[in-house]
């Protein structure tokens, strides 16, 4: 659980303690329904005394700051942004249970075919409803995977007459929002009474072809639907702000003075803000997908932070004491904390990134090694002169070492073909932290214990499984190409070039209404302010637009997301910089 689920939960439960809150407030099934999902142990009038609760608490401190611009005589203009909070606060404690639960179903749906392909290959492999259950739920994490062990538990518990009827109280709960899965389910099911060996195959086959169809499609309806949230992207983040920029220097019609602080809340805070909400507001309907190799960050941060922050310190030292013009100090402030953000990330992500690379590189071999695996196991060849082939024939690959190291470890370290893969010590996994892999091989070293003849079939059946699973993952990222490539080209090129022009324009048009008298004091931000404000917007909007961008191709990948933006970064202030200098000329050799 989360800091802010568990402050949410226990600020809900204080809320209950006050009984008039919760007599005054009425709870809806659906809200119960979604705490329930959401694992969230609060009531659900808990939930609502806790809304009213927080409503109350921003109406009150409305009326305060109301009434010190009314002691100090500030325009009551600048209330404005602080008149929604009530009604936000009551929307966002209502609505965050619904939200919650609805990311932990897309979740969910997302490893659907996972959950349905580690079934299918048990199945295959041993026709045993309860043992393949139990080897889904092991291996598939989040949602489903959590929903499958507590309906195990409660077979244990006898709560279930039996795992078949777990697994079907389990495609009951999840049908009502993903059909593929309930019906791929009651194949499964099915495929136990089937007396004919060719009948239960094709069975379970067809229950992983549901799967992957129904996760296709879940995928190009999303790739449909997110042209509106990108568009509205788009027009927040680059068409906005240039409206603005012809805004600002003619406010002082309606006696309106923009300075350099409220600029700076337009671009730093409101603006970037809005974005980000869009962004999430479009990720929450992804469909998740294959979660990537978790590779954890070994690197300093305390070391890495102190170097970024001595480069920075220094980049604005140089600009401190350089008798330079104000504009080109802005950017060299600039400079300053977008390059030690940039060493800050490369130090603690690149080597975690690049062993993730490896990571993935060995997960789409794999699927390869198992044919010739499988063909080995079927010829009769024992498990270690199998490996030992694969490794000479996929030599150089990422694969060909672990093979080998198995092969080395049951010939030479006289180890069992289980040790030999799976020892903490010595065992040929032991650096391979590749949940797919490891799970495969752990199924299938069983099957090989068993029979050897049984198993080169299993392998290669497992083979087919894991390929079309790839293949989904591949065509998922077909769909979403179009919307990725546009993203990262507004954040690194258009949407810089753009900002950039516009703190140029600003500047001209601020200098000719300057002796205009009704327009003289519109925009209080110097040039060189305005400049600097609209390089910090740049900043969080590559940041944001990367991580979008980088999210809807790979999902929730953090080492991903981090390499992305530590190189986007240095590209998209470059734009902004040439832009500045070079639309700067233009503009001023146009207007004059």
């Amino acid at each position: 659980m989360s800091l802010l689920e568990k402050f949410y939960v226990q600020a809900c439960r204080w809320a209950g303690k006050f009984s008039w809150f919760k007599r005054g407030q009425r709870a809806t099934d659906e809200l119960q329904e979604n705490l329930e999902f959401a694992s969230l142990e609060v009531q659900a009038v808990e939930v609502a005394a806790l809304a009213f609760l927080a409503a109350l608490a921003c109406a009150t401190l409305a009326a305060v700051v109301f009434s010190i611009l009314m002691f100090v005589g500030l325009p009551l203009l600048s209330l404005l942004p602080i008149t929604p909070m009530p009604l936000l606060a009551y929307m966002f404690v209502g609505w965050y249970p619904k939200l919650r639960a609805e990311r932990q179903r897309v979740r969910g749906l997302g490893e659907a075919p996972m959950l349905i392909n580690y079934l299918t290959m048990s199945m295959k492999v041993t026709p045993n409803l309860e043992r393949a259950t139990a080897f889904a739920a092991e291996n598939v994490e989040g949602p489903l995977g959590i929903g499958l062990k507590d309906a195990l538990r409660r077979t244990y518990l006898r709560a279930h007459a039996g795992v078949g009827d777990a697994l079907s109280s389990f495609a009951e709960r999840w049908g009502k929002w993903c059909e593929d899965l309930k019906r791929s389910i009651y194949l499964l099911r099915s495929s136990v009474s089937e007396r004919a060996e060719v009948a239960r195959l094709q069975t379970l086959d067809r229950a992983l072809e549901l799967s992957l169809r129904g996760a296709r499609d879940r995928m190009r309806d999303f790739a449909a639907w997110l042209h509106l949230p990108t568009l509205l992207i788009y027009s927040m983040g680059v068409l906005l702000p240039l409206v603005l920029v012809a805004i600002l220097p003619v406010l002082s019609v309606i006696n309106i003075s923009v300075d350099a602080p409220q600029v700076f809340a337009i671009y730093c805070v409101v603006l970037p803000l809005g974005v980000y909400m869009l962004s999430r507001w479009a990720l929450a309907k992804r469909p998740a997908t294959f979660p990537p190799p978790e590779v954890p960050i070994e690197a300093s941060r305390a070391r890495a932070l102190l170097f970024a922050g001595l480069l920075a310190a220094a980049l604005v030292g140089v600009g401190l004491l350089s008798p330079i013009a104000d504009e080109i100090r802005a950017i060299l402030f600039l400079w300053a904390p977008t390059l030690g953000i940039v060493l800050y990330l490369h130090l603690t992500t690149a080597r975690a990134f690049k062993k993730q690379g490896h990571i993935e590189r060995m997960e789409r071999e794999f699927c390869d090694s198992l044919v010739q695996l499988g063909n080995r196991i079927s010829e009769g060849r024992p498990a270690e002169e199998a490996f030992e082939h694969v490794a000479d024939t996929a030599r150089g690959s990422e694969l060909a070492d672990v093979f080998a190291r198995a092969s080395a470890n049951i010939r030479l370290g006289g180890m069992g073909l289980r040790a030999s893969l799976f020892d903490p010590e010595r065992g040929a996994l032991r650096r391979v932290p590749s949940r797919m892999i490891h799970s495969v091989l752990r199924l299938l070293v069983d099957v090989i214990e068993r029979s050897t003849r049984a198993a080169g079939a299993a392998i290669l059946r497992t083979a087919d499984h894991l390929h079309e699973l790839k293949q989904v993952e591949l065509d998922t990222r077909r769909s979403l190409g179009e919307v990725v490539t546009s993203m990262r080209s507004v954040a690194l090129f258009f949407a810089p070039f753009i900002a950039a022009i516009a703190a140029r324009m600003q500047g001209l048009l601020a200098s000719k209404t300057a002796s205009v008298g009704f327009l003289s004091s519109g925009a209080g931000a110097s040039p060189a302010a305005f400049l600097f404000v609209l390089g910090l917007y740049v900043m969080l909007l590559t940041a944001i637009l990367m991580s979008y961008a980088v999210e809807i191709e790979l999902g929730d990948d953090p080492l991903a997301k981090r390499a992305a933006i530590a190189r986007a970064l240095p590209v998209a202030l470059g734009v902004f910089t040439a832009g500045a200098i070079i639309g700067g000329q233009m503009l001023a050799a146009i207007i004059g």
